[in-house]
């Protein structure tokens, strides 16, 4: 949709991207995700570090594939009725499919490059949490976001885009907290598949960014939504 402002596969100032996120409020949390936000607080530390972002980059894949999934079913469901498919279904078909596809992609580059930036740094986590946690946690939300959309997809849309608001700010925030990284370079055998970038401040920002263009893929997921039910 016309009037959401995308910034993937476009050149942008990162630095004044980032200004613009900090000055923009939060998407408000439903108790879901509060209640999720904290266990990773309890669990992984209050500060802002990057075992923290690669949990967040572990969960946020499902929704996409909950997503994707939804959209094979309604192609199904469309096309084996009495009454010939419409265009709108089709086309929330193609967009769910497709959004699926690419956003779990990016998420997955995400998750890649930060366990690498994380091994060069030699952080490691044992593994209750590098192991145990994660997995308990990816599995309790592969389950919860089909649930959501089962439930209703606009809450499912909206859930997800409140969570890439979180994860966008707090990308933005990690960076401010950490100034040696805009003269930090950062390397990583992922650039074959993600945006090389020059230090390792604008990699966050422009992970950053990203889940704001994914925050607004969900917005955009709620609008065109509610035109399938028209």
């Amino acid at each position: 949709m016309d009037h959401y402002e995308y910034t993937m596969d476009k050149a942008v100032d990162l630095r004044a991207e980032q200004k613009k996120t900090l000055e923009t409020p939060v998407m408000k949390a439903n108790l879901i995700l509060k209640s999720m936000y904290l266990m990773m607080d309890i669990l992984y530390g209050f500060k802002r570090t990057l075992p923290k972002f690669m949990i967040i980059e572990v969960l946020a894949r499902y929704p996409y594939w909950a997503w994707e999934n939804g959209g094979y079913k309604i192609v199904t469901k469309s096309h084996t009725r009495s009454r010939w498919a419409k265009r709108v279904e089709s086309n929330m078909a193609l967009f769910l499919i497709d959004l699926g596809r690419e956003s779990q992609d990016n998420e997955q580059w995400h998750l890649m490059l930060i366990q690498d930036i994380m091994k060069q740094k030699g952080l490691h986590l044992g593994w209750f949490k590098k192991v145990f946690l994660p997995r308990i946690m990816a599995g309790t939300y592969y389950y919860l976001t089909r649930i959501m959309w089962w439930m209703n997809p606009a809450w499912s849309f909206r859930m997800n885009a409140a969570f890439e608001s979180h994860a966008e700010h707090e990308y933005m925030k990690l960076v401010l907290e950490h100034p040696e990284w805009e003269d930090e370079p950062v390397e990583s055998e992922y650039f074959e598949f993600y945006p090389k970038q020059k230090s390792m401040a604008d990699l966050f920002r422009r992970i950053g960014l990203d889940e704001r263009d994914h925050m607004y893929h969900s917005l955009e997921g709620v609008d065109r939504w509610k035109e399938t039910r028209v």
